[in-house]
């Protein structure tokens, strides 16, 4: 499976749209953060709980809700990024563009991550073995460590080298 295939793929379908999808990435990235950050929260408190007398089924449920629009905020991100980046590259300076193509690259990476972590999640929800969730919360974790080296990229691209910045005329 060629990576760069499915960028292609996206940036396609995402070229052919009259929104200029990659406006909204700046906005929706903040969500794909925090929600799977919420999201494993819930889940390792609903661990902690399981032990008591209601066994943390409450905290399980928002764990599973939050991790699910987790997952559609960073298919959001994912492809408001493809459809931002052609642009963004162009304007960045030489080391500007190394971290772009970093950032692209983990962002890649992430998304497929998070896909995997989906379908290991809903396997979880099927199976309902305890080895099961202390499996999945400890691919989360890593998960969400990367994904805020992510967040660190990012904003080394805002704030460092003024990538998506719009200066005015006047």
């Amino acid at each position: 499976m060629d990576i760069t295939h499915i960028d292609k793929a996206v940036y396609d379908f995402v070229s052919r749209s009259s929104i200029d999808l990659g406006y909204f990435h700046p906005y929706i990235v903040d969500f794909a953060i925090v929600l799977p950050i919420l999201a494993l929260f819930f889940h390792f408190i609903s661990l902690l709980a399981a032990t008591s007398e209601g066994g943390g089924k409450e905290f399980l449920k928002a764990a599973n809700l939050l991790f699910f629009m987790a997952i559609v905020a960073i298919l959001f991100a994912y492809i408001t990024g493809v459809s931002q980046g052609s642009a963004i590259s162009d304007t960045l300076s030489q080391e500007g563009r190394e971290v772009y193509s970093a950032h692209a690259q983990l962002g890649r990476y992430l998304f497929i991550a998070f896909i995997l972590l989906f379908v290991l999640k809903i396997i979880s929800l099927f199976v309902k073995k305890e080895p099961l969730r202390y499996i999945f919360g400890g691919l989360f974790f890593i998960a969400i460590i990367v994904l805020l080296y992510q967040n660190v990229l990012g904003n080394y691209l805002v704030f460092d080298y003024g990538a998506g910045v719009v200066l005015s005329p006047y």
